[in-house]
């Protein structure tokens, strides 16, 4: 695929395209994005054609689009019909029907990445449409598979993926915060506290992907009997870590279905 448009550059949008742009250096990538900060960014650092004053060009020359404006805005934006061309979609809570219907496309695509695309590490949950064809499915997972690990769901299921990956690394963030806090109060400076919390996130992350096990297997070999880690999480269990976690990812799955409407 030589010919790519993208519409909307913030975090998703430009993450997307850098990673798009690693993995096809020869691509030619022409976007459409309001701020002018984000346009010179993309045309110095990406070699992106600027189209967002001819906005036609984009839409004639482009064999795939990739929308990534904010839900929100999409009504402000003056997109001509569609048609055949696919039609790639970041947009949280918004149906592959009512933007196909809204646009006038015929092959809507719906993915939900997190900011680890900006580093080939997102979780993509990806819908195809019954309309796509196999040439264009081939395609587009062969454009996509550099933003990370793609996960193919049914349109049903993209409020949970949105909820444990766009919105979970928000959350695993916050808890790796936490850990350093904690760190911080026994008496560790804060830099060296982040950086350990951090690795070790890391590390538990690398050997459930290593050694294929049940995160309680992991646990139970660091939690010896009347030690420290067991004493940790039992305060864990008290404080209704599972259940808060379990809470987080329900309310965020209730947002984007309420998005949907």
């Amino acid at each position: 695929m030589k010919n790519i448009g993208i519409v909307g550059l913030g975090f998703m949008g430009s993450a997307i395209a850098r990673g798009i742009r690693r993995a096809s250096p020869e691509a030619t990538l022409r976007i459409l994005e309001k701020d002018h900060h984000r346009r010179e960014t993309a045309v110095q650092e990406l070699s992106a054609l600027d189209c967002t004053d001819h906005p036609g060009e984009l839409f004639h020359e482009s064999e795939i689009i990739i929308l990534a404006v904010k839900p929100q805005d999409l009504t402000a934006l003056e997109l001509p019909t569609i048609g055949k061309v696919p039609l790639v979609s970041v947009l949280a809570g918004v149906s592959t029907e009512s933007l196909g219907s809204a646009l006038g496309a015929e092959v809507v695509i719906r993915i939900m990445p997190n900011l680890a695309a900006d580093i080939g590490r997102a979780v993509v949950g990806i819908t195809f449409p019954a309309t796509v064809t196999k040439e264009q499915r081939e395609q587009i997972l062969t454009l996509l598979d550099p933003l990370g690990t793609l996960l193919e769901v049914p349109e049903r299921l993209m409020p949970a993926v949105t909820a444990v990956s766009g919105s979970g690394i928000a959350f695993v963030l916050q808890f790796i915060e936490a850990m350093a806090l904690g760190a911080v109060q026994e008496g560790l400076p804060y830099p060296q506290a982040i950086r350990a919390a951090r690795d070790v996130t890391e590390s538990a992350a690398l050997l459930l992907r290593e050694l294929e096990i049940h995160p309680r297997e992991l646990m139970s070999r660091v939690s010896s009997p009347g030690g420290t880690t067991i004493a940790g999480l039992r305060a864990l269990a008290d404080g209704g870590l599972d259940g808060t976690v379990m809470n987080a990812l329900e309310q965020a799955a209730r947002r984007s279905r309420e998005l949907e409407g």
